[in-house]
């Protein structure tokens, strides 16, 4: 499955956010959007469910329009983990992870197999019967997506996921979405994580797409110092793999 920004403009505040940003996430790929604080990352991910609406422009999920979707059906499509994790219920961590279920499109699995496996491959299962509010802003990230797992879709979209956890967890996080075969689209602050785990980069700069190409192109010397304003680059390390070094 594969899902396309097109030419997307959003007003907030009588503030232009969005200026026509298009940005394709291909299937089974990791798509990463980086870019400096207020350029318009969190806004761009949230128009797909209508969290920030977009006055022009569409958003396609397999070259159908998503305003044809119903929100249970999108979620059948579309799993995300935003930024907050606050909860304002006091859940049992296998309560909150099972919500994902009602949304999942395959039935054919009992609905506890289906949670239990997602806690395992998250590595929470310890967390199963403790209370939401009782866990760390990291632990709760690893429940929302364990939660978005159980929902079974085939995109992914999160925004900053690795905030929060440790470099343990950000590191097997990362590997664990590449491993997945999902089409992951992900918001990054980290320039070296992006660099390393995302196999296409958009660069936002001031609501508007200002690169884009793998990490090697996207994330340039001249473009890190146009968008950022710091000197560095992605470059790939003596053993073929893609890094980023500030100079």
């Amino acid at each position: 499955m594969i899902v396309s920004y097109e030419n997307i403009h959003v007003i907030l505040g009588g503030k232009k956010i969005l200026n026509g940003v298009s940005i394709l996430a291909e299937e089974g790929r990791i798509t990463g959007i980086i870019g400096p604080n207020g350029c318009g990352k969190s806004t761009l991910v949230k128009t797909t469910f209508g969290i920030c609406p977009y006055t022009q422009g569409d958003i396609m999920l397999n070259q159908e329009s998503i305003k044809r979707y119903s929100p249970k059906k999108l979620a059948s499509r579309i799993g995300y983990v935003g930024q907050d994790v606050a909860c304002a219920f006091d859940f049992s961590v296998f309560d909150v992870v099972s919500m994902g279920l009602y949304a999942r499109a395959d039935k054919s699995r009992a609905a506890k197999e289906v949670v239990e496996e997602a806690l395992e491959e998250l590595q929470i299962a310890q967390f199963r019967d403790r209370n939401i509010l009782s866990l760390s802003g990291g632990e709760r990230k690893m429940v929302f997506i364990a939660r978005t797992m159980v929902q079974n879709t085939g995109i992914l979209i999160l925004d900053e996921p690795t905030n929060h956890l440790d470099i343990r967890h950000q590191l097997f996080l990362l590997e664990f979405l590449r491993k997945s075969g999902k089409t992951i689209l992900i918001v990054l602050h980290d320039l070296r994580l992006a660099a390393h785990y995302c196999d296409k980069i958009y660069l936002l700069c001031e609501g508007q797409v200002a690169a884009e190409g793998n990490p090697l192109e996207a994330m340039s010397r001249d473009q890190i110092n146009r968008v950022f304003g710091i000197s560095g680059n992605a470059f790939a390390n003596q053993e073929g793999q893609r890094d980023f070094s500030l100079f």
